[in-house]
């Protein structure tokens, strides 16, 4: 028998509470390993993970790194110590003999201490009483995980249920980060429910995920979540941006599976004018690339194309005005001034990705010409925000009902006898309903976010506001003033193209503008 043995150890986040401790598999383990007279060569352990579901048998989890070493001979004349063989599978009978049949062939015994019952390779392998033994262990361990998750099941139906009829007495245990729970009803975290409001305020002023942490940490704001992935501590991006979509803030109260439960369980922190202002100002923003440095200077960002090829515009920042010295030829020190300049070209071109758009615009031009001449021509010829999702909400909603009424004389006619032919529409027409419906909810988001847009001279007012914060020497108060200019002018301005005859067009909604390089209009049209 094998003198090196290997501990593995497991929970799911059910055993968790009711106190089955990885410690405690451990400590039993070594015990069993040392009454062996065995030597412990690793503690491998796979925490909050089921069995039943296999998920600790999935790629990212110890067990599934173990077999894989096994099957490469790494582990060959070792012994695998478990407490039951339910700590390895809770899959049924065949899943659990398949395991252990899998290790015994690459020569790793198995042992479950619990019992004392060695699983041997080698000669060993195949006996019909350790196969008896091995079916009938994971079969009562399936069955035992069965039952409990049925009655799971069945009870989160019940409380489902009552949630949905409109009983927000009901308790779901885990609650929300910014919600406690206080004499059997749940509330707001007063301080908490600030941060959070300040989270979605900063964000729809323009402040960015990436700096909002910082703020949040550069203050030592506590943080809600303990990430073990997370080791610096403190806020980070995902759990940010996971607060600004979920829609828990609202009060909605939903499955895991995402299926709505209440509109209204919860007591709401955010209101609904807020959450979709924030999901608008996600909606516009385009990631560009580039460091902090391009982030600042670039106002244009995301809404320049090239008029050739339909691809991006890049945006060059090169030099500093600095000077350099170096020596001539006559042996005299002179000084060479590197000249700084920003520019705008397609992108494709400058990485020669085939298009001939190689002309090269002065960004300071196009920038001035935008926030110039593009946005006092945009007051005189502002028109209403585009009404086309509303008018596609209602036609959709038009749409729905036609159907629905016409599965409903479908119904009536198999009531009375139909054949084979209605079955097959009703079944067609449920299905369409139901896609019809999907786009739908797809549409109200829509509506529900241009619901909360500014109107163009609100746009206009920002960027004329914030104009000289745009030169601003304080580094934060230029980031901030350049952000929000850009995503009122992503609003105003539908995309730039850089054409390959010098000129370029500014095109919105109510108008194109031509300019030359020099920034004199030269065409143009209201629309």
């Amino acid at each position: 028998m094998s003198g090196n043995a290997i501990i593995y150890a497991r929970f799911s986040t059910l055993e968790q509470a009711k106190g089955y401790s990885l410690e405690r598999q451990i400590e039993h383990g070594k015990a069993y390993v040392a009454q062996q007279n065995w030597t412990v060569d690793a503690i491998i352990t796979d925490e909050g993970r089921s069995a039943f579901h296999g998920a600790n048998r999935a790629s990212g989890s110890a067990l599934f790194q173990f077999e894989a070493e096994a099957r490469e001979g790494l582990h060959r004349g070792k012994t695998l110590c478990v407490e039951n063989i339910d700590r390895l599978s809770r899959q049924g009978a065949k899943a659990a003999a398949q395991l252990v049949w899998a290790l015994n062939e690459n020569g790793v015994d198995v042992a479950t201490w619990q019992d004392g019952y060695v699983y041997r390779s080698g000669a060993a392998a195949g006996d019909m009483m350790e196969l008896f033994s091995i079916i009938i262990k994971a079969q009562m361990a399936h069955e035992e995980s069965l039952k409990k998750s049925q009655r799971t099941s069945a009870s989160w139906q019940k409380r489902y249920a009552e949630i949905a009829a409109g009983n927000n007495s009901v308790l779901v245990g885990q609650t929300p980060a910014w919600i406690v729970e206080d004499k059997g009803r749940y509330v707001l975290h007063p301080a908490r429910a600030v941060v959070l409001n300040e989270i979605f305020d900063l964000y729809i002023s323009g402040i960015g995920i990436y700096r909002i942490v910082q703020i949040l940490n550069e203050r030592n704001e506590p943080s809600w979540t303990t990430n073990k992935r997370n080791r610096g501590g403190g806020w980070y991006l995902a759990y940010v941006h996971r607060l600004l979509t979920n829609r828990a803030v609202m009060g909605e109260y939903s499955t895991l599976n995402g299926e709505l439960i209440s509109a209204n369980y919860w007591p709401p922190a955010i209101t609904a004018h807020k959450f979709n202002k924030a999901a608008e100002q996600r909606g516009s923003r385009v990631s560009t690339g580039g460091g902090d440095r391009v982030r600042i200077n670039n106002l244009l960002s995301g809404l320049v194309r090239c008029s050739c090829c339909h691809g991006p515009g890049g945006y060059e920042n090169k030099g500093d005005n600095s000077f350099t010295k170096y020596e001539a030829k006559s042996g005299e020190i002179r000084l060479h001034k590197r000249k700084h300049y920003e520019r705008l070209r397609c992108d494709a071109n400058r990485r020669r990705k085939g298009c001939s758009n190689a002309t090269l615009f002065d960004y300071k031009v196009v920038e001035a010409c935008v926030l110039d001449r593009v946005l006092s021509l945009a007051v005189s010829e502002e028109g209403p925000r585009d009404e086309l999702p509303a008018i596609e909400l209602a036609e959709a909603q038009r749409q729905i009902q036609a159907n629905r009424m016409k599965l409903d004389n479908l119904v009536d006619a198999l009531a009375d006898g139909g054949s084979k032919a209605i079955v097959a529409r009703v079944a067609a027409l449920e299905q369409e309903i139901e896609a019809q419906e999907a786009a739908l909810l797809a549409l109200k988001e829509r509506v529900a976010i241009a619901s909360v847009q500014p109107s163009y001279s609100d746009d206009i007012a920002l960027v004329q506001s914030l104009r000289g914060d745009l030169v601003s020497k304080d580094v934060s108060v230029r980031f901030y003033a350049r952000t929000r200019v850009n995503q009122a002018l992503k609003r105003v301005v539908d995309r730039i193209d850089l054409n390959e005859d010098g000129t370029f067009s500014v095109l919105s909604s109510m108008a194109v503008w031509v300019f030359n390089g020099e920034g004199e209009v030269i065409g143009g049209q209201a629309i």
